[in-house]
């Protein structure tokens, strides 16, 4: 048995400007499928779980070039429709170069993608990997923001969602649906899917599975799944911040030979009676960074810029908790990574370690996240290329690239500056500059959740501020357009005459 393993997707923020080109999305371009096994087998990634589930099969994996970033899925403004169109151009015609000799397709995707044209973006590609391989069995993992669509169900033989917030089950929900697909193949297992969409929107913020209403959902379900002897079940968080008809959050339920809907619908029950459990608070930068201050031990607290979190579609170059901290001006103060590809290009250029430089910073890119800052002085305390391998959970053991990255020291505040997008996930990006965090007291970083699956560890205390971005606790400053609505919490009242129905686009 041969399976084909591709990846391709994005996070989609509809409210972030400009649009996500090719270059953007993968700024590497593909990763070579003659590097996809040795780069990806052993990483807890959605590809790594697959490979995985394969070898302890005796299934021989078939890559073929995968678009990923950093292991996993960027996120970005909308998707222009060419970037859509030249990823699955090029990856259905290496399906079908590779067509006559497979038995089976795993597609990693996100799930909460659209482009300019089109609302779904798994869907569209679904489509356009079924033109090829017709009938073949296809699976797919999903990120548990995922915002889901009956499309999307009715074009897939399985999806299989990671359930934790931070995303520390990559792995195993790509082993899972590798897994559940061998079966298949086999004649051994005949799933169905049941999804329920709930009206209600969650902030990514505040949808969250370490402690809380999202961690008492998350337990209840393994429960659930188990008494009832079910493939899988998964609580979809959805991703606010797409503007899209599929929008919500949502229940999918997959079964062993019959329709789960009974069991979707129950499930599904159960998260509406406990959605004001993630309802948010809203601090500003100074009112984190003092309760922050205020938790500190022996070590240092985390404040996180969740409103410019780039996992979420965000620029990653606000300033408004960099300028609140420069403002104090305190020792042990370390705030990155910011992006700032010009100024850390620059730096490098034109400077070397020991430099003093005035230079501006930030604030390049949506003026929602404030002003370049205006560093004067800055002493250039290392230079770095921004290569590391992460130890996050999320994503462990996969190489990553900052691009051109630098340490500087304002005062006593020092700060990061990075040349490609992602959100903190550990402490990598400042040890790849040298920063010894053992020294810090309060550590400023862009990341709404993944970052909690290592500092919650580390840090005396995490605190989020919420100041103006991209990426808001109030999804009321969104001017949503396309959603099915009523819907929480932007409307008073949300009608449910029936979980199953609720969603269906009319003829769907």
């Amino acid at each position: 048995m041969k399976i084909l393993i591709c990846q391709f997707g994005n996070e989609t923020n509809s409210f972030s400007l400009g649009k996500t080109t090719w270059e953007t999305l993968v700024s590497h371009g593909w990763i070579e499928k003659e590097t996809v096994l040795n780069l990806f087998e052993g990483t807890a990634s959605y590809v790594g779980g697959a490979i995985r589930a394969m070898r302890e099969e005796g299934v021989e994996p078939l890559p073929i070039d995968l678009a990923t970033k950093g292991g996993n899925f960027g996120a970005g403004p909308t998707m222009s429709m060419e970037c859509a169109r030249y990823a699955m151009d090029h990856i259905t015609e290496q399906v079908k170069e590779h067509l006559s000799e497979i038995d089976g397709v795993f597609f990693a995707v996100h799930g909460a993608g659209r482009t300019e044209t089109e609302e779904d973006l798994e869907s569209y590609c679904f489509r356009r990997m079924r033109s090829v391989i017709g009938d073949l069995p296809m699976m797919s993992s999903l990120d548990a923001h995922a915002n889901l669509s009956h499309d999307m169900v009715a074009l897939s033989d399985g999806l299989f969602g990671i359930k934790t917030v931070p995303h520390v089950d990559c792995e195993e929900a790509g082993y899972r649906a590798a897994s559940v697909l061998i079966q298949t193949i086999r004649g051994e297992l005949k799933p169905q899917m049941a999804l329920c969409r709930l009206p209600l929107l969650i902030p990514a913020t505040t949808g969250f599975t370490l402690s809380g209403v999202g961690k008492e959902i998350l337990e209840h379900n393994r429960l659930y799944r188990e008494e009832h002897g079910l493939l899988d079940v998964t609580f979809f968080f959805g991703f606010s911040a797409t503007d899209a008809h599929c929008s919500s959050c949502s229940v999918l339920v997959v079964a062993d030979g019959y329709d789960p809907i009974a069991e979707a619908e129950e499930l599904a029950e159960f998260v509406w009676e406990r959605k004001s459990g993630f309802e948010g608070e809203s601090l500003s930068c100074a009112e984190a960074l003092s309760r922050a201050e205020a938790q500190i031990k022996e070590g240092y607290a985390v404040v996180n810029e969740a409103s410019d979190n780039p996992g979420g579609g965000a620029p990653g170059d606000a300033t408004h908790l960099l300028r609140e901290m420069l403002r104090r001006n305190q020792k042990g103060y370390v705030m990155g990574p910011l992006y700032d590809p010009e100024a850390a290009g620059y730096i490098h250029e034109n400077c070397r370690v020991g430099d003093r430089i005035s230079i501006a910073v930030g604030g390049k890119t949506d003026p929602r996240g404030g002003e370049p800052i205006e560093l004067e002085d800055a002493l250039v305390v290392n230079l770095s290329d921004g290569k590391l391998i992460s130890a996050a959970p999320i994503n462990r053991g996969v190489a990553m690239d900052y691009g051109k990255s630098v340490r500087l020291r304002q005062g006593n505040v020092e700060l990061i500056l990075v040349s490609d997008r992602f959100q903190t996930y550990d402490d990598r990006p400042f040890l790849m500059t040298g920063c010894d965090l053992s020294q810090a007291r309060v550590l400023g970083l862009k990341s709404m959740n993944h970052f909690k699956g290592y500092f919650q560890h580390t840090a005396d205390a995490i605190v989020t501020a919420d100041p103006p971005g991209v990426c808001p606790i109030d999804l009321k400053q969104y001017d949503y357009q396309n959603l099915c609505r009523p819907i929480l919490p932007l409307d008073d009242e949300a009608e449910i005459p029936s979980f199953k129905n609720w969603g269906k686009k009319e003829g769907k």
